[in-house]
């Protein structure tokens, strides 16, 4: 979220706006000490309920979308939308100095092949946690792309590798590497 609050504060000046979306069913209070940590100025809403995932037909996050000053989609990016890179740097301040996308916008997107998601999300509210957590755990071996699915399960049974300080990304690729 820093580097995203740096872009802001460098965009501002062209009437740019930043809009980002936590995907954290857990509710706004799990992401919430970040984006205040990071001393954002722009806004974080939270969708707790997956529900862009299923209508973008993402899988992953993070995602990059810009929409001009007319309303209209000049590009969208699912997975791998990340501010560090260069080229992704260079393509939204691009953007926001002259209103042109130069390449190509990646939207091939392959969404969820299942609805586990949304049947875990149902027992998670329910107040069945261990349902939950097998629905997602049958879905992801349907979908191992499905990181959204992934990671919220992940944060519910470790909180501490999420919500305790800095995110634990060293402990997610050693989930992955041994294949969970």
């Amino acid at each position: 979220m820093p580097v995203w609050q740096q872009m802001y504060s460098d965009l501002q000046s062209k009437n740019v706006d930043i809009l980002s979306v936590a995907v954290d069913l857990q509710g706004p209070d799990k992401p919430r000490p970040y984006h205040e940590e990071s001393g954002a100025e722009f806004t974080t809403v939270v969708d707790e309920e997956n529900a862009l995932a299923r209508i973008f037909g993402y899988r992953a996050i993070p995602n990059g979308i810009l929409v001009d000053e007319e309303g209209r989609l000049q590009f969208q990016q699912y997975g791998g939308f990340d501010i560090k890179k260069e080229e992704i740097k260079g393509l939204v301040s691009a953007f926001a100095s002259d209103g042109q996308i130069s390449g190509t916008a990646a939207a091939e997107t392959n969404g969820p092949v299942s609805d586990h998601f949304e049947r875990g999300l149902a027992k998670y509210h329910g107040g069945d946690i261990q349902e939950a957590a097998a629905i997602w755990r049958e879905g992801i071996t349907l979908d191992p792309e499905n990181w959204n699915m992934r990671k919220q399960l992940w944060a519910v049974e470790n909180p501490d590798k999420f919500y305790d300080g800095k995110v634990d990304y060293t402990w997610q690729r050693e989930q992955v590497e041994q294949g969970r």
